[in-house]
């Protein structure tokens, strides 16, 4: 799913307050926001985005840190991981805080 949403390396992204986590018997992870009623079902690695998102993290540091985790290379980690943080920025279930603030 392309988003029109348009994400630099030092954009900061943070997780809202309002969305629920769980944990689903596979191990796969299920985000919930009440106020919508969206939800949202993710596989390993969108768990794995979802997670390094617990504080505000960098798009160049979410993507050094997936390079740590998974063997592929670093430009297609950066564009999977972009695509992903701008789905869930427009499902309003993560904010960016832009690093010229």
């Amino acid at each position: 799913m392309p988003s029109s949403i348009t994400l630099t390396s030092g954009d900061f992204f943070v997780r809202r307050e309002h969305v629920e986590t769980h944990t689903l018997p596979d191990g796969s992870l299920l985000l919930y926001e009440a106020s919508s009623g969206t939800a949202f079902p993710l596989n390993e690695s969108g768990g794995r985005i979802w997670e390094l998102c617990r504080e505000p993290q960098r798009l160049d540091e979410v993507v050094d840190l997936l390079s740590a985790d998974y063997e592929a290379p670093r430009g297609d980690l950066d564009r999977d991981a972009r695509e992903f943080l701008a789905v869930l920025v427009a499902h309003g279930l993560l904010s960016i805080q832009s690093a010229a603030r």
